[in-house]
């Protein structure tokens, strides 16, 4: 089929088509005390460092990423509401290590569940929601481990939801990264994981106020931050998973086995520092801008506008240079309506000394209906006669 082409100079990526070679970073795995570490692109999971990254090791709370992933993507579909009630189970309420003291048979809504999770990391409120969402603990953890398959998370083996020891319960930096990225799609937890201090009322008379502050305490000191879990047992030490975005780049850094909790929060400060300092994302058109606009025949109006569906990006090392990319938008010929906005009417392709690195499918930003006969003779054919 034909094209209508137009060439602009510009940069422009899709994460899954081009590979950025890594350039060396100030850190070396040597110089983290952490057992195990990983720093990535949160877009395109690109790793721009790492130590260990693939050693299974106990996780502990950061377990609960997958927990809270799980409540998104129902939320997102609609499933459920931060104003549901759910009514606390005794073996929600007899959970141990880091709770918010629920009692058997109250209840409580998703968002103070989400809250109780998300800062304070509690093992009761967890367990609380798996039996919400799925039924049972064992049906939550089967979901867990189902989506972990489906992420390609092929090292991790969950074995509960807490993230309580468990000599079969391992995950890996980069599993944790790749699940952090995947609750970067949703924004529904983000509020509670940003906030320092905030409260909920627990028992059944509701006359017991469990007092939250956050366990992550970049949130008071680190430009950027989106979110992140902590996690802490004997056996896994001090982890932590967070995400930080500055201007267009948005980096996800891991830390498992850490000494202290000051290391952990340290080499995570550590990891993004280089990472924002070494690379960025160049963002030129985001997903649903209008990117060029195309004629069009049998429709009310002569021409419509072009999207992408995605982010039209390119991710590199912090000095590269506009002008060394070359996009073409080829878009097909003589398109007649009706079109639909689902339908791909042609592709944006990026090139790099006559090498094409990328190609993204382009649509039409609605659908372009076709001018009824009426409509049709009414502006073309009575205009020509009185013209």
């Amino acid at each position: 089929m034909k094209k209508f082409i137009a060439i602009f100079f510009l940069m422009l990526m899709a994460a899954s088509v081009l590979t950025v070679p890594v350039y060396g970073l100030a850190i070396t795995p040597e110089s983290l005390q952490s057992r195990s570490a990983i720093l990535i692109n949160a877009d395109d999971g690109q790793v721009l460092f790492e130590k260990s990254s693939n050693d299974k090791m106990a996780p502990a709370s950061i377990t609960k990423i997958m927990l809270l992933v799980l409540i998104s993507e129902k939320m997102d579909r609609g499933e459920i509401t931060l104003e549901q009630e759910l009514t606390i189970s005794e073996n929600a309420a007899g959970m141990g290590g880091s709770q918010i003291y629920l009692e058997e048979g109250e209840t409580q809504t998703v968002e103070n569940m989400l809250k109780a999770i998300s800062m304070r990391s509690a093992n009761d409120a967890s367990v609380a929601m798996a039996e919400f969402l799925f039924g049972s603990v064992e049906g939550c953890v089967k979901a867990m481990n189902d989506r972990a398959r489906e992420l390609g998370m092929n090292d991790t083996s969950f074995m509960n939801v807490t993230g309580l020891p468990d000599p079969n319960h391992l995950t890996t930096a980069h599993d944790i990264a790749v699940m952090t990225k995947e609750l970067l799609k949703y924004d529904y937890v983000n509020k509670y994981m940003l906030t320092w201090m905030d409260s909920v009322y627990v028992g059944k008379e509701k006359d017991s106020e469990q007092v939250l502050v956050n366990t992550n305490r970049l949130i008071n000191n680190y430009d950027g931050l989106l979110g992140g879990k902590t996690g802490f047992t004997n056996e896994a030490k001090y982890c932590l998973s967070a995400a930080a975005r500055r201007n267009d780049t948005t980096l996800i850094a891991v830390v498992l086995g850490s000494d202290t909790t000051k290391i952990r929060f340290a080499e995570i400060q550590k990891l993004l520092n280089e990472g924002f300092a070494n690379y960025k994302n160049i963002i030129f058109h985001s997903r649903g801008d209008v990117v060029t606009t195309v004629p069009v025949y049998c429709a009310k109006d002569e021409s419509f506008n072009v999207v992408s569906k995605e982010n039209i990006y390119y991710f590199t090392e912090s000095n590269c240079k506009v002008e060394d990319f070359t996009l073409e938008y080829e878009i097909d010929e003589n398109l007649k309506a009706p079109l639909g906005s689902e339908v791909p009417i042609g592709k944006a392709v990026l090139y790099k000394e006559g090498k094409v690195l990328g190609e993204y499918l382009l649509y039409p930003e609605k659908n372009i209906d076709k001018e009824g006969f009426f409509s049709f003779y009414l502006n073309n054919v009575l205009e020509n006669i009185i013209k």
